[in-house]
């Protein structure tokens, strides 16, 4: 028996450690008044849940390569000190930063630095509303949202996430999924949230109906009545299971919605009915050329969305399955 215990000791001290890599909080600045607002909601994250915050400049060299090279160096001078004198202010409520200046397009810089830094969340203004924004193919918020492994907290009021990350109020979250893997995965980190501070959650489910498929058109309609409300009275037990299974009761409302497809402007509305401070949704995180020909509801939400918005993406494959149908 003491042989065995021996042999077990020599084993453990001779096995090599495992070192965890330390998660933090990734947040982009250009330095704009929006910007600081972003900033300042992921220091009091990093600060509530004891993790580093490092901060992100981009400075893209193309955009920049017709200038004189003295007044591009002055320029990078400039932005250095601005990213300092960010991170000092940060240190005046306490909270250490790390200061992480690059070269290269934004949206790539973000995602490496997420990356390289074992990112947990994401944290980018709002980009401002412009006329032409719409013939755009996307802004650098929306493209970093739908490619990032992290979850992104995209900041367009701040008060309300300050406020709560303080604990002075409830946080008011509205969650648009279904049964999808990046809704579960959405529905898992709202759970995560909850453990930074007290939330009232609103679940919506957009059920599309049997009206959007041809084959209803083959049967007498009070059948086909009485099909579409079964069946979406099994859809609606089922998510409300799930739900309670991650979420629980208490303080969380399920919206069941029929005969709606998945719609970035009906979710837009539903979360403004419900006065919400965040709108969640799920990410395929796709990347260049697999973001053409797919209908995108968490770019339409990003676009759209007049509140704080977080996309998340979807659960790793390992990960256990929660809604079964």
């Amino acid at each position: 028996m003491n042989a065995n215990n021996e042999t077990e000791k020599q084993s453990s001290e001779c096995a090599p450690s495992i070192a965890l890599a330390a998660a933090s909080i990734v947040c982009g600045t250009d330095f704009s008044d929006e910007a600081a607002q972003a900033v300042e909601v992921a220091a009091m994250f990093a600060k509530r849940i004891g993790e580093s915050l490092v901060l992100v400049h981009a400075v893209n060299e193309q955009r920049q390569e017709n200038l004189p090279g003295g007044l591009h160096d002055s320029l990078a001078l400039y932005a250095r000190a601005q990213l300092h004198d960010e991170r000092e202010r940060l240190r005046a409520l306490q909270v250490e930063a790390i200061e992480a200046f690059r070269t290269g397009a934004p949206d790539a810089v973000l995602l490496e630095e997420a990356a390289a830094n074992h990112a947990r969340l994401l944290v980018m203004a709002a980009a401002k509303r412009r006329s032409l924004s719409r013939w755009l193919p996307g802004s650098v918020v929306e493209r970093v949202a739908e490619a990032a492994h992290a979850p992104t907290l995209v900041v367009r009021e701040s008060a309300p996430l300050l406020r709560w990350v303080r604990g002075e109020r409830r946080l008011r979250v509205f969650v648009g999924a279904d049964f999808s893997a990046p809704s579960e995965a959405a529905l898992r980190w709202v759970d995560w949230l909850r453990h930074m501070g007290p939330c009232d959650v609103v679940v919506a489910y957009l059920d599309p109906g049997l009206a959007s498929f041809p084959a209803a058109d083959l049967y007498p309609s009070l059948l086909v009545d009485d099909m579409a409300l079964k069946t979406a009275r099994m859809q609606e037990r089922c998510f409300q299971q799930g739900v309670r299974k991650l979420l629980g009761r208490s303080r969380v409302r399920v919206r069941f919605e029929t005969n709606w497809a998945l719609s970035d402007a009906h979710l837009i509305r539903l979360a403004t009915e419900e006065r919400a401070d965040l709108m969640v949704i799920g990410t395929h995180s796709r990347r260049g050329w697999n973001r053409l020909g797919h209908h995108s509801v968490s770019r339409g939400v990003l676009h759209y969305a007049p509140l704080n918005v977080a996309c998340v993406p979807a659960r790793a494959p390992h990960e256990p399955a929660l809604f079964s149908r």
